[in-house]
């Protein structure tokens, strides 16, 4: 049923929706220009950083930045901001936005994310994530079972 899906609203941070990388409650992915591919997934889920300040974070240069550069040899990228659009009444939580990081990365499975390649969380069975807006993944939904 549409009304119990979580919809990750997927933005090119620029122009219309360049306030994205203020928001504090998001995932974001890291995608290779060329061909739209998935090399990173992460989120910010704090009320102290912001999708720029994840992004850029120190953790970030070695473990994501450095191996994306010196193992793909990409040194241009572009970023992509989901905004969450949660059923009426849910909140968005961080063991919410856990789960769906975990369960997208095990379905996409994005180069560089080698943490959190289990649920944080308990497993929600029946959880369904509709991808919208300017995700360039072919598969648009994806249930956990």
């Amino acid at each position: 049923m549409d009304d119990d899906r979580i919809i990750l609203d997927w933005r090119v941070p620029a122009h219309l929706w360049a306030d994205r990388w203020s928001y504090n409650l998001a995932l974001y992915a890291i995608l290779n220009p060329s061909d739209n591919e998935f090399l990173y997934l992460g989120k910010v889920d704090s009320a102290n950083s912001t999708v720029r300040s994840r992004s850029t974070a120190d953790d970030k240069h070695e473990r994501v930045w450095r191996r994306i550069e010196q193992d793909r040899g990409f040194y241009k990228h572009r970023i992509i901001i989901g905004e969450f659009r949660l059923p009426n009444g849910q909140l968005l939580t961080r063991e919410l936005m856990c789960d769906v990081e975990s369960s997208l990365i095990n379905e996409i499975k994005p180069w560089a994310n080698t943490m959190n390649i289990r649920s944080r969380g308990f497993r929600r069975i029946g959880m369904v994530i509709c991808c919208r807006g300017h995700s360039p993944l072919k598969r648009r939904t994806f249930r956990n079972q």
